[in-house]
Order: structure tokens, then C-alpha cells, then sequence
């Protein structure tokens, strides 16, 4: 075997697994950063995993050329701002990353649906792209209630202060925001962190909504694959 095919096979593996990879690198970004919040290169751990999870999300994508072009342009804007947000640099560049945020993650969010609802069996792969997109789905909506934040001073409410009050800054803000929005898709509601703001309520009203579909309409696609493949087996084995 030589090297061009060595290459192709690893290729052909990481593709085969590329939806597992995904959901390795997203719990990666959500549990390492905290352990070495007070460290001073905390930041660039951060947009390190971040950027990880935005390439190999385009690279998940990569069997659908439309939307894979689409992605890559929005992904070249998510990239410098995810670089670029600093703590002491206007709100406004904060501003322009989630929204770039919002844009591509919307974008994985419809073709990881798109793959669950259309796959034939109910596989590994598919069930890893599930749980990519119940975690995207979060994120998302993580970037909308900063943005939302950002415009709406005092939109929530942290233990009862403000962001500023609470020392929580504009380039830190998304990644509190991810943590209310993964209690909130889940229904969870600790309570420490409280949309205030009529808007604000809405968009987390919306969120809930979603997370309640998301059992009833994409876990019922995967138990339905699954039903279907056991009686295919049961037929072909009579």
C-alpha cells in the first residue's frame, strides 16, 4: 500500500466517523475551558476548540456542495471574529461574531437535520449527528441571547446583577450564555441566570419549545429507524 492510499483510507475513516469526531470536539469546548478559567491563556484555549469544532463542522458537511460552499463563506467571517474579540475591544465586534455564529451555526443546524430525518437506518453516525445537533441547537440559540444582551442592556440577569455588575465581560458573555442555554433547552432552570427583558423571554421561551420538539420529532425518527431495521432483519433471516 502506498502513501496516496494510506492517506485515502485515513481519509475515508475520519469521514465514516466525522460525526462522532464532531460531538468529541464540542464536549471537548464545553467541559476543558472552565478547569483553566484563571489562566491567562484562557482565551486562546477557547478560540482554539472553537475553531476545531467550526472547521470539522464544514468538514461533516462536506457530501452536499451547495451547502458546503455556503458554509465556507460564512465560515471565513466566524473565523477572524472568533479571533478577534478581545476583552477590551468594543461590544460591537462581539456584536458581528455572534452574529456570524448565529448564520453558520443555522446553516449545520439544517443539514444535520436534513441527514437525521432522510438517513435510511438508524446508525452510529446518525445517532453521534443527533447529539451534534441538539448541542448546536444550543449554541445557537447561546449566541442570539448574547446578542441580545448586548443590545438590550440588562436583558438578564445574573444571580440578580447585571452582566457589568457581575463582572461577566462582552468578549466572556457567549460562553455564560451557553450554560443558560443548555439549561434551558433542557428545561432545567436553575434559576441563577434569568431572562428579564420581554424579548429575552420569548427567545428562551422559543428554546424550550424546541428542545421539546426535538424529543418528540427527531428521537421518534431514530427509534422508527431503528423499529424498521430490526423487522428487515427479522424478514431476512426467516
Amino acid at each position: 500500500m502506498n502513501t496516496v492510499d494510506t492517506i485515502h483510507n485515513v481519509q475515508h475513516v475520519f469521514f465514516r466517523h466525522r460525526f462522532g469526531i464532531l460531538f468529541a470536539l464540542l464536549i471537548s469546548t464545553l467541559l476543558i475551558p472552565p478547569y483553566f478559567q484563571a489562566s491567562p491563556w484562557i482565551d486562546t484555549l477557547w478560540s482554539g476548540l472553537f475553531t476545531c469544532v467550526l472547521l470539522w463542522a464544514l468538514y461533516s458537511i462536506a457530501g452536499t456542495q451547495r451547502i458546503l460552499l455556503l458554509a465556507a463563506l460564512v465560515l471565513i467571517p466566524t473565523l477572524a471574529s472568533t479571533w478577534l474579540v478581545e476583552d477590551n475591544q468594543q461590544k460591537s465586534l462581539a456584536y458581528i461574531d455572534n452574529i456570524t455564529n448565529i448564520i453558520y451555526f443555522g446553516l449545520i443546524c439544517f443539514y444535520l437535520s436534513i441527514y437525521i430525518l432522510t438517513s435510511s437506518r438508524a446508525t452510529l453516525e446518525v445517532i453521534f449527528a443527533a447529539m451534534c445537533l441538539y448541542i448546536m441547537l444550543a449554541v445557537l440559540w447561546a449566541a442570539i441571547y448574547t446578542n441580545l444582551e448586548l443590545y438590550y442592556v440588562g436583558a438578564f440577569s445574573f444571580n440578580g446583577l447585571l452582566s457589568t455588575e457581575a463582572g461577566i465581560e462582552s468578549a466572556k458573555l457567549f460562553r455564560q450564555m451557553i450554560y443558560f442555554s443548555f439549561i434551558t433547552i433542557s428545561t432545567l432552570g436553575y434559576g441563577d441566570v434569568l431572562p428579564v427583558h420581554r424579548v429575552a423571554q420569548n427567545w428562551a421561551a422559543v428554546e424550550t419549545m424546541i428542545g421539546q420538539f426535538y424529543i418528540a420529532i427527531i428521537l421518534a425518527r431514530l427509534v422508527s429507524l431503528y423499529t424498521v431495521e430490526g423487522e428487515r432483519r427479522n424478514i431476512e433471516t426467516r
